[in-house]
């Protein structure tokens, strides 16, 4: 049996099935009582069959490996924990878990690319710049290729990892060069084409894209191709309720002059039915 104390931490079931973190606190009338993350209270059972929690998920880690609770709820409650003090990267092992603050923070400046520099692995708290480091470190050493798959739903922030991967790789790759900045000026054009306003994003990403950069022999970056794949055709001529075609359609619409237009026969965005069209099936 389980002896309570105030300031304990313990796991409470959830009508999804999936646990939640929960504390042991005093009400007004001295009695223990249960909050839970998401300030709800919960009773205490006469049987106080609770599970108490371990003290790496109450405090949270930088590395979910080293979770004493190492499950689903254990995952999450570390990620909501990191995410409540304003960190927004953990590790797991070698992969980095980045949580959309859905603001802008301090933390991509030219200090902190020198600072991620050469550095191993885990030596420094975790950061998108810490893996991007460690792929051109290994293709350096190993001079072997070296693959980063970004990853996520809509709304999670690949576009703006991939974006920060390329600036770090821009920065410390050597000599600079027009082709390092043409690879980070593409990006907005191929958005264009690919990205669309949805009910969750006004951003969102409709296809994945595959970016392959040539480094020489000194590390500099000479080249580089980028293949579009997993395009979402369908999205051209049927949109959900409230959601849009490609940004590309509104941004030649809005921009072309009116001699442009006329010369191309093109007129408002709302003349079109694939731009104004809603489909009820999706």
């Amino acid at each position: 049996m389980v002896v309570l104390r105030k300031g304990d931490y313990v796991w409470v079931d959830c009508s999804d099935g999936v646990q939640i973190g929960a504390e042991v606190r005093l009400s007004d009338t001295g009695q223990l009582q249960l909050i839970d993350d998401e300030g709800k209270e919960h009773k205490i059972k006469k049987d106080n069959s609770l599970k108490p929690m371990h003290p790496t998920s109450a405090n949270g880690v930088d590395d979910m490996i080293r979770l004493g609770d190492l499950n689903e709820a254990g995952l999450l409650r570390n990620l909501l924990v990191r995410y409540k003090e304003g960190t927004i990267y953990t590790y797991t092992g070698s992969i980095l878990v980045a949580v959309n603050p859905y603001q802008l923070l301090p933390i991509y400046t030219p200090e902190q690319v020198e600072q991620y520099t050469d550095r191993r692995l885990g030596d420094l708290p975790p950061h998108v710049f810490a893996i991007a480091d460690s792929c051109f470190f290994n293709m350096r050493r190993n001079r072997k290729d070296q693959c980063c798959i970004i990853s996520g739903e809509s709304g999670a922030g690949k576009t703006e990892s991939t974006k920060l991967i390329l600036q770090f790789l821009a920065a410390i790759s050597g000599q600079h060069s027009w082709i390092e900045q043409q690879v980070l000026e593409a990006n907005p054009i191929l958005e264009a084409f690919g990205n669309a306003k949805t009910i969750r994003n006004d951003n969102s990403s409709r296809f994945g894209k595959y970016i392959d950069i040539h480094f020489n022999k000194r590390g500099a970056i000479e080249g580089a191709k980028i293949e579009q794949y997993l395009l979402e055709k369908s999205r051209v001529c049927r949109q959900a309720r409230d959601e849009r075609n490609y940004h590309i359609f509104y941004c030649m619409l809005k921009g072309m002059t009116s001699e442009q237009k006329k010369k191309l026969g093109l007129g408002k965005a709302t003349d079109y039915t694939y731009l104004t069209s809603v489909s009820n099936a999706l």
